[in-house]
Parts: structure tokens; sequence; C-alpha cells
């Protein structure tokens, strides 16, 4: 099937179609497609049907690193429905360069925002959000809370176990996320993760390159 714009005008009509089969082939061949099909589907995460933003979501998450700059242009935008569906396909497709955005997304006023921001760095898993993380523990807002417990312990730093054991004692039980879920038996899973036996030997060397880089910037500042 040729890469045309009216073939893609077709496959997103098709992403939209009532039958699921037509759904799936399209959502398929417009992932195959990439980088041609991403202005097509960005207009989708508008829609008011909940079914047609996560169908383009998924496409998007499929196509990967070629989508990364409409949904960082996303991110930039007022209309927050946009910011937070950009922030979800961007933790689903885990590429490194969106690392420093979600940072700056967890630190926003919009506590959605901020929950969403801390849910992509645990699924990118980046341990130089250890920090960030572990100050959004005490964010006043509790899915804010639950979601950097659980991104905390899937980047799987052994000093997050102390963390979480006191974010623990300081929760209140009674408190709830928005769909329910009390905030401190998310942190309990959260440390029962962390506390599971895992190979740090990849994490400490990303961290030693980390430490090594940061040694280089200074020697490069020096004067001679």
């Amino acid at each position: 099937m040729e890469r045309t714009p009216e073939t893609i005008v077709q496959l997103v009509a098709d992403l939209q179609h009532d039958d699921e089969f037509v759904r799936s082939q399209a959502a398929f061949t417009l992932g195959l497609f990439g980088e041609p099909a991403v202005p097509f589907l960005i207009p989708l995460l508008r829609s008011p049907q909940r079914e047609i933003r996560l169908r383009a979501a998924w496409t998007l998450g499929v196509i990967g690193a070629a989508a990364v700059p409409a949904l960082l242009d996303l991110m930039e935008q007022k209309n927050r429905q946009l910011r937070i569906e950009a922030i979800r396909i961007l933790g689903v497709i885990g590429q490194a360069r969106v690392f420093n955005h979600l940072l700056v997304a967890l630190t926003d006023f919009d506590p959605e925002i901020a929950a969403r921001a801390a849910r992509s760095l645990g699924k990118i898993g980046d341990p130089r959000a250890f920090h960030a993380l572990v100050l959004a523990l005490r964010h006043p807002d509790s899915d804010v809370r639950y979601e950097a417990a659980v991104a905390l312990a899937a980047l799987h730093v052994p000093d997050a176990i102390t963390h979480l054991q006191e974010a623990l004692v300081h929760e209140d039980p009674r408190i709830e996320t928005t769909w329910g879920m009390q905030v401190r038996e998310g942190m309990v899973r959260a440390l029962e993760e962390a506390e599971k036996p895992h190979d740090h030997s990849l994490i400490e060397a990303l961290m030693r390159l980390g430490d090594m880089l940061k040694a280089n910037e200074h020697d490069d500042g020096e004067t001679p």
C-alpha cells in the first residue's frame, strides 16, 4: 500500500470505523507507515470520544520515535487534555530525549499532568528521575504521591526503599486517589516491588556514566 496522503486519510477514517477488525487493520497499517501518518493522527487526540483518542494514541506509540517531535509540541500547548495524552504516549515510547520535558511536567501546577508525568517517568525507568520522584512523594495531591511511589519502585534504585518507608509512615490511610485507590496501599505495593531482588549493575553503570559526564563538563569549563 502506497504511503500517499489519500491513503493515510482513508486509514485514519477506518481507525474510527464501527468494525473492530477494520480499526485494528488501520491502526496496524498506520503504525507501519510511520512518520508520514503522524500529522494525520495528532488531530484525533482532540476527539471527544475516548476510544478514538486511545486508538490514535496506541498508533502513535507504535510509530515511536518519529512521533516524538509532534508530541513534544503538544506538551507546550495550553490544552490540558492534549498535554496529558502527549505525556502518556511519550511514556510508552520511552525515548531518552523526552526525559527533561517529563521532569518539567512533574512540577506542573495541574496535578493530573504532574501525575501523568510521574507515571511516564516510571515507565521510562531512568534512574536520573529518582530525586524528582522522591520530592513528588510529598506532593499535596494524592494522585501525584501515588504515581510517584509506583514510579520510584520501577526505577529499582536501592535508596528508594528508605524514602518509600518514610512516605508510608506519614501517609494518612484514609486518603484515596481520584479513582478510589488508597494512596497508602499503593505505597505498600510500591515498597514490596522495590524490595524485590534486582540486578542493579546496569543502573549503577548508568549512574557512573552520568557522574563521568558531569565531571567532563566541569573539566571542559575550566580555564587553562
